[in-house]
């Protein structure tokens, strides 16, 4: 469902690039982002849920546990964001990779092992509005938003094992009226 999902976002993102909506090239991408990303990052590590409440646009934060997005994932307000260190409530987040088991957990957790699992300010490389293709997950971040900034942080796989534990972080941002937005936090790693 999640690959028809993907394929029906390219079409419409083919169909938003047409219509006026177009994306910047990596170097225009890196200048309107680069100050805002490590803000982004700073307040991920320091757990600081009200500070990173404070980049998301009106619309809210899409999360997704691997790099694919569609609207089953988890929409998060302001609000919601706020509360994140405390909140109780378990939310259903998706399904794990191989076994297919719910991520039933706290936003908190949620973070945890799906968003800040490794410390990202340090990334190997730092992309912005360039796709890549990593894992055999389908990577729909540049369709999802073909109008915004998607901002990939790599960090490479390290020992025998460097091909499948690698991992990356990716921001999606997009311009509104108040200048760039945080709209969606999608992780890649390798996958079964």
């Amino acid at each position: 469902m999640k690959r028809f999902a993907a394929l029906l976002l390219l079409a419409l993102s083919v169909f938003a690039q047409s219509s006026g909506a177009q994306a910047l090239g990596p170097k225009a991408a890196r200048q309107a982002a680069q100050g805002i990303v490590p803000k982004v990052l700073e307040a991920l590590a320091a757990r600081d849920f009200a500070k990173l409440a404070s980049f998301i646009g009106d619309d809210g934060l899409a999360v997704s546990p691997y790099v694919m997005l569609d609207d089953s994932d988890v929409r998060l307000s302001r609000s919601d964001l706020k509360r994140c260190a405390t909140d109780p409530e378990v939310r259903l987040w998706g399904e794990k990779d191989g076994s297919g088991d719910p991520i039933e957990t706290t936003c908190s957790q949620y973070f945890d092992e799906f968003v800040w699992n490794a410390d990202y300010r340090n990334a190997d490389e730092v992309l912005y509005n360039e796709p890549r293709q990593r894992g055999n997950d389908i990577n729909n971040n540049h369709e999802f938003a073909p109008d915004g900034i998607v901002v990939e942080l790599h960090i490479r796989g390290t020992s025998d094992e460097a091909e499948m534990n690698w991992k990356s972080l990716r921001l999606i941002f997009r311009q509104g009226d108040k200048g760039l937005s945080l709209i969606a936090i999608t992780r890649d790693v390798w996958t079964i």
